[in-house]
């Protein structure tokens, strides 16, 4: 009897810490997803200079490179189901839109050269459907 008893306990107490770790490791990636998030919603709500556009823009290729998101033949990122994140910049000198790949191609410097000082605002915002993290911003100049 206290033998059976015994491993009943063992069995509740294995339960019990399997419950308690599901739940921390659930928490986790909840405050995980929320801090990556808040890195970029803190350049989505308010109006930016190109400066941090182009900072905004080399935070997401970092990010995309250490999740080891893939590219197509033309070095554009392709987008995955968690972790991927895509800008796109729309200027007002034109209709067409650019990649982030594209604009960092061409480099940091020539970028900050001619928008350093030009206004962006994000015009949309998309999430993962998994994750919920951040996976596509559009940032049209003003």
């Amino acid at each position: 009897m206290k033998k059976i008893l015994a491993i009943l306990m063992v069995i509740v107490l294995i339960i019990v810490i399997i419950v308690i770790y599901q739940y921390n490791s659930y928490k986790n990636n909840l405050l995980r997803t929320k801090r990556i998030n808040e890195e970029y919603e803190i350049f989505t709500n308010n109006e930016i200079l190109g400066t941090s556009l182009i900072t905004l823009i080399n935070k997401a290729i970092d990010s995309n490179q250490k999740n080891n998101i893939k590219q197509n033949n033309k070095n554009l990122y392709i987008e995955n189901d968690t972790t991927s994140i895509k800008i796109e910049i729309k200027f007002s000198e034109s209709e067409d839109t650019y990649q982030m790949e594209n604009i960092a191609r061409l480099g940091s410097e020539e970028f900050i050269k001619n928008y350093a000082t030009a206004t962006f605002k994000c015009t949309n915002k998309q999430y993962h459907e998994k994750t919920n993290n951040i996976k596509y911003l559009l940032f049209e100049q003003i």
